[in-house]
């Protein structure tokens, strides 16, 4: 099974963008790996989440984009929305340049690609882009693209080692993915404070604000399989 990440050094971040009032900014926690079980954190590359919720999204209106499109990825994040009983949101924007995540198509992949910016440190993403393979436009195979790549763009940087999983490196042609016990598992993890039970491994105060020196920002790449023929 391939899996891809690539980090690096950004050598030059936008400016932090503005919080809009009806985000909601807690104090910020990552469990440990044994708050909730299963799950497949042992197998990633980093666990991540973003400082305030709901999580910004704005679809790219270029040649590849249709409506039909969009509202097929959406069922995929919504996904994710319904497991977590809607404490992990997201909401559409108009402006690019108010969006967390940025969406694209690609039809000439079934498979997606996430590149995520963080600070490690604080283990804080602050940008995503996120590119859905469309190919030969089939409504499973999208909604299946989008749920496993919206997973990366919440911060699940790496792949699980079960096939069960949305969040396994690929999936199959032609049959629904379903966010799993594990993969419900491994977001709350991230998301600690929002459910009950977890045992918090890192907490950044409410009141902070910018990053510390030391915590430079980086880049992952995630890079997904092409997915298999149902047999």
């Amino acid at each position: 099974m391939k899996r891809t990440s690539r980090i690096g050094t950004l050598g030059l971040v936008a400016c932090l963008m503005g919080i809009m009032g009806a985000s909601r900014v807690a104090q910020q926690q990552i469990c440990t790996e044994d708050s909730f079980k299963p799950n497949y954190i042992p197998h990633l590359t980093i666990l991540m989440r973003w400082r305030e919720l709901p999580v910004r999204v704005y679809f790219v209106r270029d040649e590849h984009y249709t409506p039909k499109r969009q509202q097929l990825a959406l069922e995929g994040f919504q996904q994710w929305t319904q497991a977590t009983d809607r404490k992990v949101q997201f909401v559409l924007v108009e402006q690019k340049e108010e969006a967390h995540i940025l969406v694209r198509f690609d039809p000439t992949s079934k498979a997606g690609r996430t590149d995520c910016t963080f600070y490690p440190e604080r283990r804080e993403l602050v940008r995503a882009e996120m590119v859905i393979g469309v190919q030969d436009d089939s409504p499973v195979d999208i909604q299946n693209v989008a749920v496993h790549e919206f997973g990366h763009a919440l911060g699940i940087v790496g792949h699980s080692d079960r096939s069960k999983d949305v969040m396994y490196a690929r999936y199959t042609i032609g049959v629904p993915a379903r966010i799993s016990e594990s993969d419900l598992n491994t977001i709350k993890t991230a998301y600690c404070e929002l459910f009950e039970g977890g045992e918090v491994l890192v907490a950044m105060e409410r009141t902070r604000g910018l990053p510390s020196s030391r915590d430079k920002p980086r880049k992952v790449q995630i890079v997904c399989d092409q997915p298999r023929a149902t047999r």
